[in-house]
């Protein structure tokens, strides 16, 4: 394995453990009892999926590097998704959710998180020529999507701006 694909494993375990520390947070920060249980399960879902990526990574080691990511741009291109980040200037989501007092501005952030996951992990299914690894990128997407559907409605719920932008109209 080469640096960079071993990279692409770290950073994306490393962005599931920090939508956990994020989740679970949140769930914490907020009183609302919904709120808290939507936070727990979302953290639970980020757990499996850092669970996934220790198995896909071990798997990838153990086959060497011709059975995962082989293409110059499309390493350039993630290589720079992985040095930025999820977030613009480094700061991690915990970060972030401590700069936050509200519902709508911790799922502002969780929604942020979420579409750059979708886009990573979309991006390494599309280029991954191992079709097992494949297939489990597409079901983390389409997991990570729920995701956004999810922490949409919760700010949509508790942000009447937000569900004004969303649905075109106040309630």
């Amino acid at each position: 394995m080469t640096r960079t694909e071993m990279s692409i494993f770290d950073f994306a375990m490393r962005a599931e453990k920090d939508g956990i520390g994020f989740y679970t947070k949140a769930a914490k920060k907020f009183e609302d009892a919904d709120l808290r249980d939507l936070f727990m399960k979302l953290a639970k879902e980020e757990a499996k999926h850092l669970e996934t990526f220790i198995g896909i990574k071990a798997k990838a080691e153990k086959k060497g590097a011709d059975q995962c990511f082989r293409s110059e741009t499309v390493s350039e291109y993630l290589d720079t998704i992985i040095r930025e980040g999820l977030f613009p200037k480094g700061d991690s989501m915990v970060k972030r959710l401590e700069k936050v007092n509200d519902v709508g501005g911790a799922c502002a952030i969780a929604l942020e998180a979420e579409k750059n996951a979708i886009l990573l992990y979309s991006e390494l299914a599309k280029i991954s020529k191992d079709k097992d690894q494949k297939k489990i990128l597409e079901d983390i997407t389409k997991e990570e999507r729920s995701h956004i559907v999810m922490v949409g409605s919760a700010r949509a719920d508790y942000d009447p701006a937000y569900a004004a932008m969303r649905f075109g109209r106040f309630f």
